[in-house]
């Protein structure tokens, strides 16, 4: 019995000195790096996040083996900005301010593109509420929507790549392909937002960067497109150029992975992701990601 009893106590000291060693262990090791800070809700007025000037949105390395789950599509992204020195015309009427609020445009669309393609991207649209839009076009939500889905189901846009697979080495994008589908709920991927000068202002230096009432921004999973932009476009750019298809696919660009490009040759196509509305740089201007052959347009990695 008394033998017994001590061979129990010999087993229970030696566990508990491995638990101690275990502890210790542990004690001493350093945490994990936390992940950056998640956007808030689209119904903050001036939500604090990261973010990039200009209308570029900030690009994150696509997965080399995309996955089928909207939340999987694209990692987080650094911040970054490529504001050029263009300053805003404020006698142009573009209202400056509205609300800081923000209405989600209601439904959504069946699936952009082919089932095939590998990664699946939910957008959502939204719109700053209480602009006065005095002279300006009106833009509703729906309309908003409507403009943003005839540019990301475009046949030259982003779902060609369902037939034509993306690798662009310097972001470690490899054989990718994408499809879109817009939604209206809190499952979504990214959402973009048309809101007004003053309010990208605010967004934007709240994370130091500076869109001087003309440039847009982005942070978390959201992009934010300028209404002076979207208005106004740009002084001389050619006026066949689709421009708010141009910013749209730009801005998804960026969030497919895609950091900025450069010309790749004097008379040559700009990519997309090139920064056309700043300098062209001896490129034709150019809305799309692929051309009618189905050649997604690229050019040497430029930082964003």
């Amino acid at each position: 019995m008394l033998g017994s009893r001590i061979n129990r106590l010999a087993v229970a000291g030696a566990l508990l000195s491995v638990f101690a060693a275990g502890c210790g262990t542990h004690a001493g090791s350093s945490p994990p790096p936390s992940d950056p800070p998640e956007a808030l809700s689209s119904s903050d007025p001036f939500p604090v996040g990261q973010l990039e000037g200009n209308g570029e949105l900030a690009p994150a390395p696509a997965p080399s083996k995309p996955s089928a789950k909207p939340s999987a599509t694209v990692k987080k992204v650094n911040p970054g900005g490529d504001t050029g020195g263009q300053k805003a015309n404020t006698n142009d009427g573009v209202p400056n301010l509205g609300s800081g609020t923000f209405t989600v445009a209601a439904g959504g669309t069946d699936l952009t593109g082919s089932a095939d393609a590998g990664t699946l991207v939910k957008y959502r649209v939204e719109m700053e509420n209480g602009i006065q839009w005095g002279a300006n076009p009106v833009w509703t939500t729906d309309k908003l929507a409507t403009e943003v889905d005839r540019a990301i189901s475009a046949p030259l846009g982003w779902t060609a790549s369902a037939a034509h697979p993306v690798t662009y080495a310097p972001n470690k994008i490899s054989g990718a392909s994408w499809k879109f589908q817009r939604v209206s709920g809190a499952d979504y991927s990214v959402t973009l937002k048309l809101a007004t000068p003053g309010t990208v202002d605010k967004l934007c230096k709240a994370v130091g960067v500076t869109t001087q009432g003309i440039y847009s921004c982005r942070y978390g999973k959201t992009i934010l497109l300028n209404l002076r932009r979207w208005l106004k476009g740009i002084d001389g750019f050619p006026a066949g150029i689709d421009f708010h298809a141009m910013t749209v696919l730009h801005e998804m660009g960026h969030f497919l992975g895609f950091d900025h490009m450069k010309c790749p040759g004097s008379g040559q196509v700009a990519p997309v992701m090139q920064t056309q509305t700043i300098a062209l740089n001896g490129c034709t201007p150019n809305a799309f990601p692929f051309t009618e052959a189905g050649t997604f347009v690229s050019g040497p990695w430029a930082s964003s």
